[in-house]
C-alpha cells in the first residue's frame, strides 16, 4: 500500500495534468492518442481477422481494430529477475482510462460534425423554401393569368352566340387581340392564341365581306385587313402549299374568307374593263400574301385574259389590244409571254393587205415595241413591214422638176421602229442606185449646178443623223459628190456653168469636214471613255484636246509628230506626221495634197503614215 502513497526514491512528485478543451478538441479533429474519427462500419470493415503477430493468437473484428490495438505490458512487457519496480503501475487500469477518454473525445467530435450537418441542412432546406415559395409565386401569377384569359375566351364565345344581346365586334376583336398581345405576351406565343382568330374573327370577317364588291369599291376592308395583318401574320414566309391546319392564322384568313369575294368577281369580270380590277389587285397587294396573289394572277386572271387574246380580231375591234393587255404589265410581267407569239400571229396576219400609206399599223404595233424581246421584234419587223417598206421605196419616183414625197416620208416614218440595219439595207437596194442614176442624167444635160447643190442638199436633210453616220450612207454620198465633181472637172461643164466648180468644190470641201468632224468626235468621246476607264492611259496621259489625241497615237505607234518651226497655213501651224504635212482646224486633221488640202480622220493619217 505504501507503493500508492510514496514514490520509490523518497521523493515527492507532483503530478501533471494535461487539460484539453471541447472547443480545441474539435478544432484538431482527433483524440488525445492522435487518431482520427472512425468512420462508419461497412461489410468489408466487418471482416474476421486472426492477428499472430504477437506470442498469442487474437481475433480481430474489424481492418480498423488493428490499427487501434494496444501493447498490453502484462504478456508483451516481462520483467528481468533483476529489474526493479518503479513506482504505481497499473497498465490495465491506465489503458481503460485511455479507452474511456478516447470514447468520449469521438462522442464529442461525433456530435459536432452532426451539429454542423444538421446546420448546414437547415441551412440548405431554408434556400429551398425560398425557391419553392418564388416558383410558386410564379405559377400563381401565370395560373391568374390564364385564368384571365380563358375568361377572355369565354366572353368572346358568349357574345358570338346569335342570341347575345351584345355581339362581339370587329373593333373590339382587334382591341382583344392587341390587349393579348401586350399584356400576355408570352402566353400568347406559348399557346398560339393567334389560333383563336379561326374561330372568333373568321366569322365576323366572311359577314364583313358579305355584300362586297371589289370593283366597284375597291379600297373596302382594306384598313381592316392591315391590322389584322400586324395581329395575326407571323414572322416566317408561308407558301400555299402547306398544310391548311400548319398555315399561318393570317394566311388563312385571307384564304377562306377574302379569296372567295375575289374569285367570284374575277369569274365576273371583263377583260377588256382591265382599269378595274388591275386597280383593285394593286391597291391590295400590300395586305395579299405573295402566294395567293400569284394564284389569282396565274389561275383566275390569266385563263380569262389568254380566252379573250384567242377571240381577239386587229381588224374589226375598235379598242387595240395593248389598251386591256399592257396595263397587267406591272403585275404579271413575264406572266404574259404566252400570249405574245398569237398576238403577233393575228397582228402578221391582219398586215398581210397593209400599205405603209395607212399610219394606223404603226399606232397598233408601236406599244408593243418595248414588250417584245428584241429578237422577236425584229423578226416580226423583217417578215411583216420591211418587204412593204421595200416595195413603196421601189415604186418611189425620184423627179428633180416635180418631186412627190409623201411614200419617202412614210418609208422613213417607220426608221425609229425597224432595225438600222434593216433599214441602210432597205435604202441601198431600193433607193439610192435610182437616185444616183437620176443625178447622173441630170449631170449630162447641162443643168444648173446651184440647183443641182440644192438638190443635194435637200435630200441629204430628209435623213437623220444616225442614219447619215453609217459607212453606207456616207458612202453613197460622197459617190453623189465624186460624181459631181467629175461632171464639174470636164471642159464642158465647167464653159456651160461657169464658177460651178469651185461651188461644187466647196461643197465637196464642207461635206467631207462635217463628216470628219463627226469622226473626229467620236474618236474622242472613245479616247475619254478608254480614259475614264483607265484602260492602256494613265492619269497624266489622257488627251485635253484633239492635238493631245495625235501626240497620244503617234506615240503609240510610234510615228514622229512635230510642229514644223516658221511654217504655217492660213495662220494655223504646221506639223509633219511621219513623212505628211498636216494641220489641224477646229478639231479637223487636213493633209497636204497634190493640189489643196484633203481632211482625213485619224485612223487614215496613221494607215498613211506607216
Amino acid at each position: 500500500m505504501s507503493q500508492w502513497r510514496k514514490d520509490p526514491t523518497g521523493g515527492k512528485k507532483k503530478p501533471k495534468y494535461n487539460y484539453k478543451t471541447v472547443e480545441e478538441l474539435k478544432a484538431k479533429g482527433t483524440t488525445s492518442l492522435g487518431r482520427k474519427m472512425a468512420t462508419p462500419q461497412t461489410e468489408l470493415s466487418q471482416v474476421k481477422v486472426i492477428d499472430m503477430t504477437g506470442k498469442e493468437q487474437k481475433v480481430y473484428y474489424s481492418y480498423s481494430q488493428i490499427t487501434q490495438k494496444h501493447d498490453i505490458p502484462d504478456d508483451v512487457q516481462s520483467l528481468g529477475k533483476d529489474a526493479k519496480s518503479e513506482g504505481f503501475s497499473l497498465p490495465e487500469l491506465e489503458h481503460n482510462l485511455e479507452l474511456l477518454i478516447e470514447m468520449t473525445e469521438q462522442e464529442i467530435i461525433q456530435n459536432d460534425r452532426q451539429l454542423q450537418y444538421e446546420k448546414d441542412m437547415v441551412i440548405n432546406i431554408s434556400h429551398e423554401n425560398e425557391k419553392l415559395s418564388e416558383v410558386l409565386e410564379h405559377e400563381g401569377k401565370i395560373i391568374d393569368k390564364l385564368s384571365h384569359i380563358l375568361q377572355i375566351v369565354e366572353d368572346c364565345e358568349k357574345r358570338l352566340q346569335p342570341s347575345c344581346e351584345n355581339p362581339l365586334t370587329l373593333e373590339e376583336c382587334a382591341n382583344i387581340f392587341e390587349m393579348l398581345q401586350e399584356k400576355y405576351f408570352e402566353e400568347y406565343k406559348m399557346f398560339d392564341l393567334a389560333e383563336l382568330s379561326i374561330a372568333v374573327v373568321f366569322p365576323l370577317l366572311r359577314e364583313y365581306f358579305k355584300a362586297w364588291n371589289p370593283l366597284q369599291d375597291n379600297e373596302y376592308g382594306l384598313e381592316v385587313m392591315s391590322k389584322w395583318r400586324k395581329l395575326l401574320e407571323r414572322d416566317q414566309l408561308q407558301h400555299g402549299g402547306c398544310d391548311m391546319l400548319s398555315m399561318d392564322p393570317y394566311h388563312r384568313l385571307m384564304w377562306e374568307v377574302w379569296m372567295p369575294s375575289a374569285r367570284n368577281i374575277v369569274s365576273q369580270w371583263l377583260p377588256r374593263n382591265c382599269a378595274p380590277m388591275v386597280d383593285f389587285l394593286e391597291n391590295w397587294m400590300p395586305v395579299v400574301p405573295l402566294w395567293i396573289l400569284d394564284n389569282i394572277l396565274e389561275q383566275l386572271v390569266f385563263p380569262k385574259l389568254q380566252r379573250e387574246v384567242e377571240s381577239w380580231n386587229p381588224l374589226t375591234d375598235t379598242v387595240p389590244i395593248h389598251a386591256w393587255i399592257h396595263p397587267w404589265l406591272p403585275l404579271m410581267q413575264m406572266r404574259l409571254e404566252p400570249l405574245y407569239s398569237p398576238i403577233r400571229n393575228k397582228l402578221s396576219n391582219a398586215l398581210q393587205k397593209w400599205h405603209p400609206s395607212d399610219s394606223s399599223a404603226k399606232l397598233i404595233l408601236l406599244p408593243w415595241k418595248d414588250v417584245f424581246t428584241p429578237g422577236s421584234w425584229e423578226a416580226f419587223m423583217v417578215k411583216n413591214i420591211v418587204p412593204k417598206l421595200g416595195m413603196c421605196v421601189s415604186e418611189f419616183v425620184i423627179n428633180p422638176h416635180q418631186q412627190h414625197m409623201d411614200a419617202f416620208h412614210w418609208v422613213m416614218d417607220w426608221e425609229d421602229m425597224i432595225s438600222p440595219s434593216s433599214l441602210i439595207g432597205l435604202l441601198e437596194k431600193n433607193f439610192f442606185g435610182k437616185w444616183l442614176q437620176v443625178l447622173c442624167s441630170w449631170l449630162s444635160n447641162s443643168p444648173n449646178y446651184e440647183e443641182i447643190t440644192k438638190w443635194y442638199l435637200g435630200w441629204k436633210s430628209m435623213f437623220s443623223d444616225q442614219v447619215l453616220a453609217h459607212p453606207t450612207v456616207k458612202e453613197k454620198f460622197n459617190e453623189a459628190l465624186d460624181i459631181m465633181n467629175r461632171a464639174v472637172t470636164s471642159t464642158v461643164g465647167g464653159y456651160m456653168q461657169p464658177g460651178a466648180r469651185e461651188n461644187i468644190a466647196y461643197l465637196t470641201h464642207t461635206e467631207r469636214r462635217r463628216d470628219f468632224q463627226y469622226e473626229a468626235m467620236q474618236e474622242r468621246r472613245e479616247a475619254e471613255n478608254m480614259a475614264h476607264r483607265g484602260i492602256g492611259v494613265t492619269s497624266t496621259s489622257i488627251p485635253m484636246n484633239f492635238k493631245d489625241l495625235i501626240q497620244a497615237k503617234a506615240e503609240e505607234h510610234n510615228i514622229v509628230f512635230m510642229p514644223l518651226m516658221g511654217k504655217r497655213h492660213e495662220g494655223k501651224q504646221l506639223y509633219t506626221f511621219g513623212r505628211i504635212i498636216i494641220y489641224i482646224d477646229r478639231g479637223v486633221v487636213f493633209v497636204q495634197g497634190e493640189k489643196t488640202w484633203v481632211p482625213t480622220s485619224l485612223q487614215s493619217l496613221i494607215d498613211m503614215a506607216k
